[in-house]
């Protein structure tokens, strides 16, 4: 019998409109994916995210697996009743949440970059939550231009490369700080007030009409880590 291969699965989902992002990843191999599908309900979702973690086990030979989850409604005894003819060995872990934070992620991200219903600005304050000031800081910065982009440079230690917007989007620079004020944490805002003072915010549809016009997507995030990684290996 082949060794254990290690799933795990969850989905995020979004009940006004029926959108999930549902996230897998095989521990053994590093293997991860994600989809963006519609359903009826959260259980349904997490339900989905099981049956793709076990469809990806079949697909890549996988014979003798562990899938964990964090769905403890889900009757894993007849979806095991079901594939057991396909596996040598098939075992179901329910976890808590906390320990699939990795898959959470992931369909927390799929979601949100093909919703319907999730704004630019509403997916980069539900995500300053989770990542550092740098990263942050790097993500809005290819927005901004002249001093401000500079003063960002240093407080962040990254210099990502500007990214082009609409050029009828007026106070760039005043919006991408309000936008840093209104996001991060309690020390950058200390920052962003001791070099720009009390910035005044601004209505949600004005971040996202900059953003949208910049195309932004959650790719940004990634960018942002990447930028801030590399500097640090090179510190």
């Amino acid at each position: 019998m082949d060794n254990n291969v290690i799933y795990l699965s969850d989905a995020s989902y979004d009940a006004s409109m029926n959108e999930a992002g549902i996230g897998i990843k095989n521990l053994t191999t590093g293997v991860s994916s994600a989809l963006f599908i519609n359903a009826a309900s959260v259980n349904e979702a997490e339900e989905f995210a099981l049956l793709e973690a076990i469809n990806h086990a079949w697909v890549n030979h996988h014979r003798n697996c562990v899938f964990v989850y964090d769905n403890i409604g889900i009757d894993t005894q007849s979806i095991g009743a079901f594939f057991k003819g396909m596996f040598d060995h098939i075992q179901f872990l329910w976890m808590k949440r906390d320990y699939l934070s990795s898959v959470d992620a992931l369909a927390s991200s799929v979601r949100q970059q093909y919703s319907k219903n999730t704004s630019p600005v509403k997916q980069i304050l539900k995500r300053a939550s989770i990542i550092s000031d740098a990263e942050l800081v790097c993500t809005l910065m290819p927005l901004t231009r002249g001093e401000t982009y500079g003063f960002l440079c240093a407080i962040s230690g990254a210099a990502p490369m500007m990214k082009p917007y609409s050029m009828d989007i007026k106070e760039v620079n005043e919006k991408i700080i309000a936008l840093l004020m209104n996001a991060g944490s309690s020390q950058l805002n200390g920052h962003l007030k001791e070099r720009f003072g009390n910035v005044q915010a601004y209505k949600h549809r004005l971040y996202d009409e900059l953003l949208q016009s910049a195309e932004f997507h959650v790719g940004w995030f990634e960018e942002a880590a990447y930028e801030c990684r590399n500097t640090m290996h090179a510190a």
